[in-house]
């Protein structure tokens, strides 16, 4: 017996349309052109993010509430130690040394003639006061500054923390910036930070 052989049907479909190599070069450039439209568009959209958010976040927020304008007390220097009176305490303005003092937390207190080297700098300093051992208070404060954004001039946070005695406080945390003043009666980190942001880099010497 002979084998019969299959016969497979020809894929030849004489009534299909017939594609020119031109328009398939058309339909290449036009699949090309269209993912090079996305690429860009999409690069675009995410570069334009990236700008609102950066402005989002370094924008300066409004006067807050409770915040104080301190008639300023010049801005004169004096030699380190010497003794320098203020119309205002804590003072947030006026003659002060030569040399700041070190950004961050100080665990004792920072003379008033040395914090406000930080204020004139264009920093921001938060003031303490405890009438007994307030240790969870200066836990909170101590970590402060690494919550925090550096400024870009000197990509430094420039924020001091510092306890204070030399007169009453009229609550238990002052901060300052040069000619500004706001009490708070407990620790209020979002309040902090808005008050950071919106005095940090402003101030009558800006320098590191």
């Amino acid at each position: 017996m002979s084998k019969r052989t299959s016969v497979q049907p020809s894929k030849y479909d004489p009534s299909a349309p017939r594609v020119s190599r031109r328009e398939q070069l058309r339909t290449e450039r036009r699949r090309r052109s269209l993912t090079w439209n996305v690429i860009v568009l999409g690069t675009a959209v995410l570069f334009l993010l990236a700008i609102a958010g950066y402005v989002l976040i370094n924008q300066r927020p409004g006067q807050l509430p409770g915040e104080q304008t301190i008639p300023v007390e010049g801005a004169a220097v004096y030699p380190d130690g010497q003794q320098i009176a203020y119309q205002h305490y804590p003072p947030s303005s006026g003659g002060h040394y030569a040399n700041p003092a070190p950004w961050g937390f100080s665990s004792t207190p920072v003379p008033e003639g040395n914090y406000l080297t930080n204020l004139a700098r264009g920093g921001v300093v938060v003031l303490y006061s405890c009438p007994t051992a307030c240790p969870e208070l200066e836990k909170q404060l101590q970590g402060l500054s690494a919550k925090l954004p550096p400024i870009s001039r000197y990509n430094m946070v420039r924020l001091l923390v510092s306890p204070y005695s030399s007169h009453p406080l009229d609550t238990p945390i002052v901060a300052l910036s040069w000619g500004h003043q706001l009490n708070l009666n407990q620790y209020d980190e979002a309040v902090l930070k808005r008050w950071y942001q919106r005095f940090v880099d402003q101030g009558p010497d800006l320098q590191p």
